[in-house]
């Protein structure tokens, strides 16, 4: 064994886990600010009519709404980005991992691997150019317009 194998396989294991860890913690936010817009509609129901209520639900709702506009737009193509980069880095330590075995099974399992190595990076790619995309060009929600004419 070599000695580099013991430090390669726990990078493996922080990677999966960093992975697993940046994902759950952006749907946990994606439901928070879910739940958060749901409690914006029953503060405003709560408000009623009040001017001063009112002002507060909605700096609360433009507060709510740009992080949930972000996070329906982009951070899926993030999420998905960063399970497909997972995949092709196990899947190339799967490829490195048989680089020196012989036969014809290793052969055809490293080629395989190589392959779904291939395709995760690709998608990974895709999904990172995405959501770059996303961010740079959907329209950004802006409040302030609105607020300089009521100021008027």
């Amino acid at each position: 064994m070599n000695n580099w194998v013991p430090v390669a396989y726990i990078g493996l294991i922080a990677a999966t886990v960093a992975t697993i860890a940046f994902v759950a913690y952006r749907q946990r936010e994606s439901a928070a600010l879910l739940r958060d817009a749901e409690l914006a509609a029953r503060l405003r129901s709560l408000a009623d009519g009040d001017v001063v209520r009112l002002a507060a639900v909605e700096e609360f709702e433009v507060s709510v709404y740009r992080r949930l506009f972000y996070s329906s737009v982009v951070g899926p193509r993030v999420r998905s980005a960063a399970w497909a980069l997972l995949g092709a880095v196990l899947a190339a330590a799967g490829v490195l991992a048989l680089n020196d075995e012989d036969g014809i099974t290793a052969l055809v399992v490293w080629g395989v691997l190589l392959a779904v190595a291939v395709v995760f990076l690709a998608a990974a790619l895709a999904f990172a150019g995405l959501a770059v995309f996303s961010a740079a060009t959907t329209p950004r929600v802006s409040f302030t317009e609105p607020d300089a004419a009521a100021d008027e």
